[in-house]
C-alpha cells in the first residue's frame, strides 16, 4: 500500500513538472520567430500583410511600430526585408537581453538571395505579451572595410 502512495505522489509531481514546463510564457525570441514565420508565409501566399493583414500583424507588433512602417513605406518598398522575393532567409537568434518590460534580441538573417544581415529587434511587453517595437540593421565592418583613422 505504501508503494502505491509513492507511485501516485511521483506521478503527481511529474505531471506538475510537465505542466509547469508547458505553461512557460512565450519569450521575446518566440515572438520574433512566430512573427517572422507568419509574415513570410503571408508574403509567399501573395498577401501583403502590411496592407491586407494589419489586424493579425498587431498581435506581433506595437501600434507605434506600424505607424513608423507606414511613415517609411516608400523607403522600405525595395528593402530586402519587405520584398517578398528576398524571403529565402533563415532566422537565427544570436543574443537576448531583457528585463520585465523590454528586450533587445540580436538576430541573423541569412539566405541565398538576401545575403547575410544582422538586426537588433527591440520588444516591449504589453499586457503580458512581447511585441516588436523597432528593428534596426546592425552595421558591422570587417577589418578590410573599416575606415582608417588619421593621426
Amino acid at each position: 500500500m505504501l508503494g502505491l502512495a509513492r507511485k501516485t505522489a511521483a506521478l503527481l509531481i511529474l505531471i506538475c513538472l510537465l505542466l509547469t514546463g508547458c505553461g512557460r510564457d512565450p519569450g521575446p525570441d518566440d515572438t520574433i520567430r512566430n512573427a517572422y514565420a507568419w509574415y513570410v508565409r503571408e508574403l509567399k501566399s501573395g498577401i501583403n500583410p502590411l496592407e491586407q493583414k494589419r489586424t493579425e500583424l498587431q498581435q506581433f507588433v506595437t501600434d507605434g511600430f506600424l505607424t513608423s512602417i507606414d511613415n517609411m513605406r516608400s523607403e522600405l518598398e525595395a528593402s530586402p526585408f519587405i520584398d517578398a522575393r528576398s524571403f529565402d532567409a533563415k532566422l537565427s537568434i544570436e543574443k537576448i537581453t531583457k528585463d520585465n518590460r523590454a528586450a533587445t534580441v540580436r538576430i541573423g538573417l541569412s539566405g541565398r538571395i538576401s545575403g547575410q544581415h544582422k538586426l537588433n529587434v527591440y520588444l516591449v511587453k504589453i499586457e503580458g505579451q512581447w511585441k516588436i517595437d523597432d528593428v534596426k540593421l546592425v552595421e558591422e565592418f570587417s577589418l578590410a572595410e573599416r575606415p582608417e583613422r588619421s593621426g
